[in-house]
């Protein structure tokens, strides 16, 4: 059994549990007909009054036979009353075959009566012939129709196992390119495409990430170097020289871990629990545990499903950001599909609106590292937010709104 090809096992096991399933039938209907046909033939002879009359007589026993088709036969006197078949004297019971015909006897004493049943029988025989070749036909079809069924669905898994193959685990782009007849392979088909889908965009993801701070670490790294290669020429001799370098260093150190720690930010947010956060509560939260010195006005009362800590750095990425490059009064308003953090700053630049979410993209008046709002933006993405921004001569608003995969629930008193 275990050298069988897969197709071969699937069609007998499926053969073999129709052959069960219909014999068990079968055999349940012709049990019923043949007891049946039994049970009409034993109820016939119940009383023998009905067809022989013994009636004592001085010469002896003489019988009347009311019936020209019963055979009658004596168990005392060892003779035959009636023989219409001419079989002779016979001493049975139940069915019995001679020559090529079937009798039933019993015996009711002092008799033996019996009637043919040929018929019967025959008909019984039938049945059991028929549905023994049914057993057998269905056995081949079922059998056939399962292996090409069968075989169609292992070529596809064939298929896909050889495209598999071509993959050698190194091409994270490869995706298999066929049209399986089953809706079973496909639907593995598509669930491979698109863990190869998911696997792609985490490889290029990683390869961006180690890129990119590779290369924004290349500036502060080597400013880092530059001074402490001077502080080991003139920085013991110098003061004004071994101070200017310390807050060099120290600058490109706060640089460098702020790259560090923005850029792992954007892998920290990947359970995508959720929960029920009330907006006030939240942002009052935030603002009195990172921004103590700044006032904050919140308006509007309601609650989001969302994740509590990607929303919580979200939040503070946009108030840090409006704090830094925006003008008080900062309000963060509630309102039925949006959370707004607005602040009254000069305009951003309309070239510029569209590129603020871009990774390390600094506009003409940031000094900081080009990560806050793509890392706002890429969480956003995460937890099924998105993030919206209006800018003009009055005020910046940006814009927490809930996507197709989320919303925000207000309750309004």
């Amino acid at each position: 059994m275990r050298n069988l090809k897969l197709a071969t096992k699937l069609s007998l096991f499926n053969t073999l549990a129709a052959i069960i399933i219909v014999a068990v039938v079968l055999f349940l209907i012709y049990s019923f007909f043949a007891v049946s046909v039994m049970r009409s033939i034993s109820d016939e002879f119940m009383n023998a009054d009905r067809f022989v009359t013994i009636i004592q007589t001085p010469f002896g026993l003489q019988y009347i036979v009311r019936r020209w088709d019963m055979y009658v036969a004596s168990t005392d006197e060892k003779m035959v009353v009636s023989d219409p078949y001419g079989i002779g004297y016979i001493d049975s019971e139940g069915i019995t075959k001679v020559s090529d015909r079937y009798f039933y006897f019993t015996k009711l004493q002092p008799l033996i009566l019996g009637k043919e049943v040929t018929s019967a029988i025959r008909f019984i025989n039938l049945l059991r012939n028929i549905f023994v070749l049914s057993i057998v036909i269905l056995a081949i079809s079922v059998f056939f129709a399962n292996y090409s069924i069968s075989k169609s669905s292992v070529n596809d898994l064939k298929e896909f196992i050889n495209q598999i193959e071509i993959l050698g685990g190194k091409d994270v782009s490869f995706r298999v390119r066929i049209e399986p007849k089953s809706e079973e392979v496909s639907e593995l088909v598509y669930k491979f495409n698109e863990l190869m889908e998911r696997i792609e965009k985490a490889y290029k993801s990683q390869e961006s990430f180690v890129s990119a701070v590779s290369h924004e670490l290349r500036t502060p790294v080597a400013s880092l170097m530059g001074y402490v290669n001077m502080l080991k020429r003139w920085g013991l001799k110098d003061e004004e020289i071994l101070n200017e370098s310390i807050s060099a260093i120290e600058e490109s150190s706060m640089e460098i871990k702020e790259i560090i720690e923005n850029m792992l930010l954007i892998a920290r947010v990947e359970t995508l629990t959720r929960e029920s956060i009330n907006i006030p509560e939240f942002v009052d939260e935030i603002v009195r545990q990172k921004f103590k010195d700044k006032e904050v006005t919140v308006e509007g009362e309601g609650k989001i499903e969302s994740n509590k800590e990607g929303l919580g750095i979200i939040i503070s990425i946009l108030l840090s950001n409006a704090f830094v490059h925006g003008s008080p009064p900062f309000v963060v308003k509630i309102s039925n599909d949006r959370i707004d953090i607005i602040n009254h700053g000069p305009k951003i630049p309309e070239e510029e609106v569209g590129r603020i979410f871009e990774r390390f993209y600094k506009g003409t008046n940031s000094d900081g590292t080009g990560l806050g709002l793509y890392i706002a933006s890429e969480i956003a993405k995460k937890i099924g937010l998105e993030i919206e921004v209006d800018s003009n001569d009055d005020k910046t608003v940006f814009s927490i709104v809930g996507s197709k995969t989320n919303y925000v629930i207000v309750d309004k008193n």
